[in-house]
């Protein structure tokens, strides 16, 4: 067990103190967007907003011959609504005083801060490669907190069983920290690795595909194929629903969504609303409200030429799998719960920094010089029936874990008949 603990816990924590230490950033995403874009963002509230048309025309003043991505409408009275616009270079996103239709700043949205702790978080800045990294990360932490706890488990249950020992040094010291805090905080760890899994580069894809035959996890009621690419900031449901095609228009301008807009009811629930533009004709705006609770999420699907509402969703069509998995990204993201959420997921990813830094200086104190040390496996030893059962069943939910699984297994099996401790030749 403490074999395939420190297997788990060597792949795992490198890239789990990047995901913590990002994740604990983005759950304050909105604060410091705030903060970052405070000049850019204010305005002086002065009668009535322009019509996005006058708006969107300022963008195209500014950019002339640019493709418009998307929009995001003022999520407050003295705000700007902001533009994100395609060029040659890159992106742009352009700040528009909403009351005079003015662009009163432009930034470069790749290099916010935020943007970049994103791509960590879900990428490592490494393109799909990266998001492979990622998930096999997120699935091995549940061996390292399966095999974590069993290892934990107390003989007698004791209150000293839950509190480091007074008075404790050296390895003893750094393995009741390792070990004590990383218990309390399991069930919230498996809660984010689980919470998160859903936006993974192969599981979050596959299971998806599952809801065309079952429709109980079927991330939207037409669920046959994903949204345009290049659509971003949809929600989970969403983003494997069928998208309808529109009046093929070579150019379209955001004015026929405008009254579209007035169905997805901001004054009650909070700012949100993201419209994706249409990026070749036939295809459709999608007006995608994502407020702070999941249950009052709305999609709708715009006619490009003569603004017909062409499909509307929301939390009564989302099919139960999905209601849970939007719960939990926007509980994830630190946003269903308001401060409470967010400071609760602050706790959670300090205590994993703290609790996997205190297991890499146990190993190190452990480590003799120039050996990888892993516990020596000795001859009869066995994994539990139960843990194996448990192994399995991860194997077969997450088949990436499994494949791996069975890759260090064989790769431990032939290391094992050479090396003693891997890393000391055998005499």
């Amino acid at each position: 067990m403490w074999r395939w603990h420190f297997y788990a816990g060597l792949f795992v924590a490198p890239v789990l103190l990047i995901l913590s230490i990002t994740g604990a950033m983005y759950l304050f995403d909105w604060e410091v967007d705030g903060l970052m874009h405070r000049q850019a963002l204010q305005v002086e509230p002065r009668g009535a907003m322009q019509d996005l048309a006058a708006q969107e025309a300022a963008v195209r003043a500014a950019y002339p011959g640019s493709q418009i991505a998307s929009m995001t409408l003022p999520r407050g009275p003295d705000m700007a609504s902001r533009w994100i616009v395609t060029v040659p270079d890159g992106r742009r996103e352009l700040f528009v005083d909403p009351y005079v239709a003015r662009v009163q700043a432009e930034k470069n949205p790749d290099l916010y801060i935020m943007n970049i702790a994103r791509k960590l978080h879900g990428t490592l800045l490494s393109g799909d490669a990266g998001s492979y990294v990622v998930e096999m990360t997120a699935c091995w932490t549940l061996v390292m907190l399966a095999t974590g706890l069993y290892l934990w488990w107390p003989k007698s249950w004791r209150a000293s069983a839950f509190k480091p020992r007074a008075g404790a040094t050296g390895r003893a010291f750094w393995r009741d920290w390792h070990a004590i805090p990383a218990m309390f905080n399991a069930a919230l760890v498996l809660l984010l690795v689980l919470t998160g899994l859903p936006w993974s580069v192969f599981w979050g894809v596959q299971f998806a595909k599952l809801g065309e035959q079952l429709p109980l996890i079927a991330p939207s009621p037409n669920f046959t194929a994903g949204p345009p690419a290049g659509i971003t900031g949809l929600p989970w449901s969403l983003q494997h629903h069928a998208t309808p095609e529109g009046t093929h228009v070579m150019v379209a301008g955001i004015a026929p969504v405008e009254a579209a807009l007035s169905a997805i009811d901001v004054a009650r629930h909070g700012p949100g609303v993201k419209v994706n533009y249409p990026s070749r004709p036939g295809d459709v705006f999608i007006a995608s409200y994502v407020p702070a609770k999941a249950e009052h999420q709305r999609t709708l699907y715009v006619d490009a030429g003569d603004g017909r509402v062409l499909g509307s969703i929301g939390w009564n069509d989302y099919s139960p799998a999905a209601k849970a998995i939007e719960w939990g990204v926007m509980t994830h993201m630190g946003r269903q719960y308001g401060l409470a959420n967010q400071l609760a997921g602050l706790a959670v990813c300090l205590v994993l920094v703290g609790t996997t830094v205190a297991g890499v200086i146990l190993w190190w104190k452990r480590r003799p010089r120039g050996a990888l040390a892993a516990p020596e496996r000795k001859e009869g030893d066995r994994l539990p029936r139960s843990v194996v059962v448990t192994l399995v069943l991860l194997g077969v939910l997450f088949p990436l874990l499994g494949a791996s699984l069975v890759l260090v297994a064989l790769v431990d099996r032939y290391a094992a008949a050479r090396f003693s401790g891997f890393g000391r030749p055998t005499a």
